[in-house]
């Protein structure tokens, strides 16, 4: 079938491929990206000189109501639109738009146009007509074809789409996992980076994939695949999950989109552990698969499991029997513990890591509460025992009361670097380099990091290493976003864990540890 039309009553196609990456697909947005990546302009100049379109060029459109949606010759149809009503050239392109011809208005003010009865036929038509199928496009806009028509399991079925194109089924799940992967990373930075504004279009994506498909060794001294290592698998409609927190893996995945995408210093030459600045973020990762291993689980981490598991009513692992935290009066008029047994210093050292929180922190025989300098940490340190432990009903106090625990936990990590400042003599330092300011947890980190510092805080060199892990994992970030804007994050007793085993917990335990 078809019909006589102007191509200025012609619509472009919102649901074309192409324009899946456009976060608004109005007509003129359609146009200032086909004049910006498609090359239009030339074809704008060719049509014109020619006088009409070229042979064999027809425009085939589909009915959707009272409308005619081209579904085969968008840029065509957009160059005859800006030719026949300048007003329709997008802004900054009028210059390379010629002046319409005679012989165009007296040839192309109506044209003959091919309808087609479905979406199914126009998918079909489509994918014949370019190159042999879609086989042959570049890699994006390949992945970015499957995902846009398979639209979450709500367009074609992947049987359908191998039928049409002739590409096979497992190809073109990987095409969609690829692509929904890297379009739900892209724009997770660019809400976080205003300024970071390019269109997928224009990005190098070979290097970002490749990172998430190379194997690599760490740690371990073997290969193993990305996605092992970060414990990915997908849903029903082939969206990346991971088995890790969600801030670990979400800082992964940004920090690889930074130096491949952005910075371009990641080359398909390269592996997950070359990515800059990586490395204290893969021992994270390794941290917290062994702290589930360690206390008897072979499984993989999976948070939900942690937060949702439930603990018999009045079991309070060694502490009295009963559902609510010490009352403040006991706990702040004896800190060192009394005959009631209610605050004991924590278990002795050198038991197993906590099994999900700060259960077995232990600051016995180090913080003295008649020492005026050990007494911010020892209060502090006390309440995120008494909620790491505590039974609230069938929960810990900290599943209950995770915002609570967060800014408790914020300040245990607060004071636990003031009283290493003041055990290293640097406290006086810190301050007068702040002088009129006061004490912040951001400028004390800053302080650390400068110079030598850092070394002289932490002597030992594996609490360098684990002090990295906590600032590469942007720790105080969250916790003070815990603060200020609570209502902004997602504050749960899986993503106080994923602090706790990504390095909070040993860090802390090992500032107490080197109390003299």
């Amino acid at each position: 079938m078809a019909i006589v039309i102007s191509p200025l009553d012609l619509m472009l196609d919102t649901e074309n491929p192409r324009f899946v990456i456009l976060q608004s697909r109005e007509q003129a947005d359609i146009r200032k990206y086909l004049v910006t990546y498609e090359d239009v302009c030339q074809l704008a100049t060719d049509i014109n000189t020619y006088g009409r379109l070229l042979p064999g060029e027809r425009i085939v459109a589909l009915r959707e109501g009272d409308k005619y949606v081209v579904v085969e010759g968008n840029r065509r149809t957009c160059s005859l639109q800006m030719l026949l009503n300048r007003d329709l050239i997008p802004d900054g392109f009028a210059h390379r738009i010629p002046h319409t011809t005679a012989a165009i208005l007296t040839n192309c003010s109506s044209i003959e146009v091919d309808i087609l009865p479905d979406r199914d036929s126009a998918l079909e038509l489509m994918t014949k007509r370019h190159i042999e199928g879609v086989k042959q496009w570049k890699p994006l806009a390949k992945k970015q074809f499957f995902a846009a028509n398979y639209r979450d399991g709500q367009g074609q079925s992947v049987q359908n789409l191998s039928k049409i194109t002739d590409v096979r089924e497992g190809e073109i799940k990987e095409d969609i996992k690829d692509y929904k992967f890297f379009y739900s990373v892209y724009e997770k930075y660019s809400e976080t980076h205003p300024n970071f504004n390019k269109e997928i279009i224009v990005l190098k994506t070979d290097p970002f994939w490749r990172i998430f498909k190379a194997k690599f060794e760490f740690s371990t001294g073997t290969e193993i695949s990305p996605k092992e290592f970060l414990g990915i698998s997908y849903d029903d409609t082939y969206n990346t999950i991971s088995s890790l927190p969600i801030y670990l893996f979400n800082r992964i995945t940004q920090l690889v989109f930074e130096k491949a995408i952005v910075e371009e210093t990641v080359t398909t030459r390269n592996v997950l552990s070359d990515v800059e600045g990586i490395l204290p973020l893969l021992q994270a990762v390794v941290d917290t698969r062994n702290n589930v291993t360690e206390n008897g689980s072979d499984l993989p981490y999976h948070p939900e499991e942690n937060e949702t598991q439930e603990t018999p009513a009045n079991e309070t692992n060694g502490r009295p029997h009963g559902d609510t935290l010490p009352p403040a009066n006991q706990r702040n008029d004896n800190p060192a513990g009394d005959s009631t047994g209610i605050i004991t210093g924590g278990p002795h050292p050198g038991g197993p890591s906590p099994r999900s929180f700060f259960e077995t922190i232990s600051w016995r025989g180090k913080l003295d509460p008649a020492n005026p300098q050990h007494q911010g940490l020892l209060y502090a340190i006390n309440e995120l025992y008494g909620l790491s432990n505590t039974n609230c009903g069938r929960h810990k106090a900290y599943v209950s009361f995770p915002i609570a625990t967060g800014m408790v936990l914020r300040t245990v990590y607060e004071q636990a670097l003031r009283l290493r400042l003041m055990q290293v003599n640097l406290w006086g330092e810190y301050c007068r380099t702040k002088r009129g300011v006061l004490p912040t947890l951001k400028t004390m980190e800053d302080f650390i990091n400068a110079g030598a510092n850092k070394t002289t805080v932490f002597p030992e060199h594996d609490m360098v290493l684990i002090y990295d892990r906590v600032i590469a994992a942007t720790h105080r970030d969250f916790l003070n976003a815990n603060i200020h804007q609570p209502g902004n994050i997602n504050v749960t007793a899986t993503s106080l864990e994923a602090i706790a085993a990504g390095g909070m917990f040993a860090l802390i335990q090992g500032i107490i540890n080197l109390i003299n």
